[in-house]
């Protein structure tokens, strides 16, 4: 039997970074390279982070883009679970 959990969305760990740094974000999204909106949706668990946003963090020196990709597919499948043992 598989243990159930619901980890948090990764762009809680991208918030807590960027609180760490004392950065806006609009400074963290500009550092990225990204739109600002596109960062607050990732921060407010409203979107997924993408290759793309993976590689932009890895750029920053916020870990390599493996791991945020591996922490996605994670939380994915664990909010895939979820959904599943609710039917």
């Amino acid at each position: 039997m598989t243990t159930m959990y619901d980890p948090p969305h990764p762009g809680e760990s991208i918030r807590d970074s960027l609180e760490a740094t004392g950065w806006t974000v609009t400074e963290c999204a500009r550092r990225l390279g990204i739109p600002r909106g596109d960062l607050s949706r990732l921060l407010n668990g409203r979107a997924d982070i993408s290759p793309a946003m993976a590689m932009a963090l890895e750029r920053i020196g916020w870990s390599n883009a493996e791991f945020w990709m591996r922490r996605q597919a994670s939380y994915n499948l664990a909010q895939e679970r979820l959904r599943q043992s609710a039917a």
